[in-house]
């Protein structure tokens, strides 16, 4: 097969057997790659019957067609399993240069199956897999865990994948650090990860026998690739990006009341411009990076206090600064370094914080935390990463936490995933964009604020001329969510503005595929039914298409008091999904090739 490696590792840690398997041509056409193949395993595997933390949950991980290519922004990689902290469709994907190492060591993905006795990590090259001895880094950060695999195995060319605390203590929202500054962060994988003893995933490869992709057709290939770069150039978030990180957004989230603040129950937050992408690059930035291959570079370096790192991006920022009211950007890269280096996801555990803190205000259990205190949310990272004092129960996350204390309608989570730093309020589409994502509240990569925003997806007929109306959102949200698909399964950045001729182009080019517009939104089409197939299957089905009360109540600011319609942005989308009752009808499924999921 062109551009595939058209293989994958299978690997037991309970019986500590790796067998290699070989990719069906059917799936490449059907499910194209990183997520698509995952969800396929993992459905086929009947992942939504078992325990997230048992073994019998495996952690499937992939790459795609255009992985290892030229392509830009596509040395990412896709980790999938049920969900520690939503008991339902988990995946998180990460940057970095993991993704391009497993492709160029000759492997398309892995499926991680088992539990071991003792802890270990995982060691990939050309030749296989090799279960490795992990008892002296357990216990580690991730930061020093990282550094340990890399001397004990002395390759010029390895990239890491590991835990931390967190992960090893099952904290439901534990992340994988990549490379040092990428997160495989949303939906508990490395609590995942951490059930099986698995410290960490390692891929090395020899340069002189690096597999390396064969496009189908070269030139159509280089052609579309002259376009696409030529586009990022021009692209003015791209560009943004490049010169203030993701963080550049922070101001002007905050006049369109997209910006949460004080655990999303006030729409203004005067100190945005000092924890601002404007306000790093004046103070603190030191250089820009990213993953391998990407020509947008929004990874932030900054130096504190005569120490180098990086930096906070937007959602951290937010997520621990406005949601919390703090004010204070030192503060913010500390808690980003700690939180990174513990392995937890910064957009649950900022939610989760600021939760305590709401609950602590308005009496409802005392947390010991408030408002606006840095050091304090310091040290509560570390109670949550080992599961000491009330870290104990914010380890379980804002769902959890709102069903033992009875106050369900303030926890702010969708399919108990908390919801990321845009606000529905600000940009309506986001609400029913939320309540039926397949792994809960999540801003990517459908970026439904951009569309609200003015960006138009012309092939598809996706546009928004106002922000606040409900009418049509449905529609919009379906089509956009079918054609983003396609960026967790390629696997490619969403920052990158590419348009979906292009895409299709581009994976035509590459796999020898025959694909235009259409063919790629059916694809898309057919994945995103596939995950919700399998929520159905693990009981998260219609009942869980809501949003928590504590975003359905008007604020001042730049959402000028508006409450989007849920109920009906959800009625026309199921009607346009061809879903009854939020299942989709055998006759959506049978169009699709899914009868076999019945």
């Amino acid at each position: 097969m062109y551009a595939y490696a058209g293989k994958f590792l299978r690997i037991d840690l309970s019986k500590r057997v790796v067998r290699e398997e070989t990719l069906k041509e059917e799936d490449c056409r059907l499910y194209v790659g990183g997520s698509g193949f995952a969800a396929k395993i993992h459905y086929q595997a009947k992942s939504y019957e078992v325990d997230p933390l048992s073994g019998r949950n495996p952690l499937v991980i992939f790459t795609g067609p255009l992985t290892g290519t030229k392509a830009p922004s596509t040395s990412r990689v896709e980790f999938c399993a049920r969900s520690p902290l939503t008991h339902a469709w988990g995946e998180s994907n990460a940057g970095g240069k993991f993704a391009n190492f497993l492709k160029y060591a000759g492997w398309d993905g892995l499926v991680i199956e088992g539990a071991s006795e003792k802890p270990v990590y995982v060691h990939i090259n050309e030749n296989g897999a090799e279960i490795v001895d992990a008892g002296d880094i357990w216990g580690a950060t991730t930061y020093d865990a990282q550094d340990a695999i890399e001397a004990d195995l002395k390759e010029k060319r390895l990239s890491t994948a590991v835990i931390g605390p967190a992960g090893e203590n099952l904290v439901k929202y534990a992340s994988v650090m990549v490379d040092n500054s990428r997160f495989a962060g949303r939906t508990g994988m490395g609590a995942v990860m951490g059930s099986k003893k698995l410290k960490g995933i390692t891929v090395s490869f020899d340069p002189e026998n690096r597999f390396i992709p064969e496009i189908a057709n070269p030139e159509k290939f280089e052609e579309e690739l002259k376009g696409l770069y030529a586009r990022i150039k021009d692209n003015f978030t791209a560009n943004m990006f490049k010169e203030l990180g993701t963080a550049g957004y922070v101001e002007s989230a905050e006049m369109f009341g997209d910006l949460p603040v004080k655990y999303f129950t006030q729409g203004t937050f005067d100190a945005a411009s000092k924890i601002s992408g404007s306000a790093m690059a004046e103070s603190i930035l030191i250089a820009n990076d990213g993953c391998l291959g990407c020509p947008i570079q929004c990874g932030r370096v900054v130096e504190l206090e005569g120490e180098v790192m990086h930096g906070p991006e937007y959602e951290t920022l937010a997520s621990f600064g406005s949601l919390q009211l703090n004010e204070s950007l030192e503060e913010l890269v500390k808690i980003n370094r700690m939180a990174n280096s513990l392995g937890l996801d910064t957009i649950s555990a900022g939610v989760t914080i600021a939760f305590a803190m709401y609950l602590t205000e308005k009496g409802v259990k005392d947390f010991g935390i408030k408002w606006e205190d840095g050091e304090a949310v310091m040290e509560l990272l570390k109670d949550i990463a080992y599961r000491k004092g009330n870290g104990d129960m914010l380890a379980e996350g804002v769902a959890e936490i709102g069903r033992r204390l009875g106050v369900e309608g303030a926890a702010a989570h969708v399919r108990g995933l908390e919801i990321p730093m845009h606000d529905p309020r600000a940009f309506s589409s986001l609400a029913v964009a939320y309540a039926v994502n397949n792994r809960g509240a999540c801003h990517l990569p459908h970026q439904m604020y951009n569309v609200e925003m003015g960006l138009k997806i012309k092939e598809y007929s996706i546009v928004s001329d106002d922000r606040f109306s409900n009418e049509g959102k449905g529609v919009i949200t379906a089509k956009m969510q079918n054609f983003t698909e396609l960026f967790n399964a390629l696997v490619m950045c969403a920052f990158v503005p590419i348009k979906p001729t292009q895409m299709a182009s581009l994976l035509s080019a590459a796999t020898g595929f025959e694909c235009n517009a259409d063919t790629i939104y059916t694809i898309g089409e057919r994945i995103y039914n596939l995950k919700r197939m399998y929520n159905v299957k693990a009981g998260r089905g219609k009942e869980f298409d809501r949003l928590p009360e504590i975003v359905l109540k008007p604020l001042e600011g730049g959402s000028e008091g508006n409450v989007p319609d849920v109920e009906k942005q959800l009625k026309e989308y199921y009607e346009f999904r061809g879903w009854r009752d939020g299942v989709p009808t055998q006759e959506k499924l049978k169009e699709l090739g899914l009868e076999w999921t019945l």
